[in-house]
Order: structure tokens, then sequence, then C-alpha cells
């Protein structure tokens, strides 16, 4: 049983273009939060529109609602794949709120990957936010890095927590 809450930080360019993202991937994590609420908590997943074409997706009212959101979260889900925009600015703000001032534990998980090593950081870079590519190079943030598998998602999201105090040991732990 996970009684820890999720924030799932999302590529806002996946809203507007709902093949060429993680849209699925989104969807996915919903079903198993409906099908195993004990599990899965994530708290933002009713807040991502991914119908919307407005381009006020970032402005103030929304961030702030945001905030809120994330102010409840013990961690932070950060997708990688080879569709997300790294460089999107709402993902990294998101993500650099997430971890300096609400100090959430990081959980990278890799979409499409059975099984993460020692080298799936350097391996699959190009699929990390610049945000994360940032805090693994300063070791300045606490990730640790899975496949996105429901059974692995569920352990990771049980083992760490801002609540709890326990995070992965530096920014490049494979959980």
């Amino acid at each position: 049983m996970n009684i820890h809450k999720t924030y799932i930080a999302f590529d806002v360019d996946g809203v507007r273009d709902p093949i060429n993202s993680n849209f699925h991937t989104f969807q996915q994590m919903e079903e198993w939060q409906r099908l195993s609420p004990s599990r899965f908590h994530f708290l933002n997943t009713c807040e991502i529109d991914f119908t919307s074409q407005h381009d006020d997706l970032v402005d103030s009212t929304l961030k702030r609602r945001f905030l809120s959101i994330m102010e409840e979260a013990d961690n932070l889900v950060v997708m990688a794949s080879p569709v997300l925009n790294v460089e999107s600015p709402l993902l990294n703000w998101q993500i650099s709120l997430a971890v300096n001032r609400y100090r959430l534990p990081v959980i990278v998980c890799y979409v499409g990957l059975d099984k993460v090593d020692d080298d799936t950081i350097k391996t699959f870079w190009a699929w990390l936010p610049a945000k994360i590519k940032k805090y693994i190079g300063r070791s300045s943030a606490k990730i640790c890095h899975i496949p996105l598998t429901k059974d692995k998602l569920e352990r990771a999201l049980g083992a760490f927590s801002v609540r709890t105090g326990t995070y992965p040991w530096d920014a490049t732990t494979i959980y």
C-alpha cells in the first residue's frame, strides 16, 4: 500500500500534441490509479487538460493551481522519453519548484524501458529534461531512476517521500 501523494511534472507541449507526446503514459498512470487507488495517489492527473488548445496554459492562474497541488505532494514523478520536450519552460519550472521549494524526492521514469542500470542515464541523456540534467551534473538533487513499470513505480513511490525524509542517495540513484 502506498500512502504517498505524487505530483507528476508534465510537458505542456504534450497537451497541445497528444499524439507525439507522453499522453498515452498519463492515461496508463490514470488507469493504474483507477484500478488500484490504494497503490497510487497522483495529485494532478485530473488537472492536466489534454484537450486544451489555449495559449494561456502557462498563465499565473495555472501556475498558482500547480503550486497549491504541489504543496500536498510527497514526491515528484518526471517522465523521460524520446518525445518529451526537454526544454519545455513549464516542465522545467515544475521540476525546479519541486526540488528547490518543496524539497521533493524526484523519480525519473524511463518510458518504454523494462530495466534501468548504471549506463541508462548516459545512454538516454537526451530524454532528460534540462533541469534534471542540471541537477545530475551538479549532484544537487535526490533523484532515482526507474523503468516505467507498474511494479517499479509503486515501489519507488512508496520508498521516497519528503514527509518521511526518505530520499534517493544522490542524483543518479538506480532503483
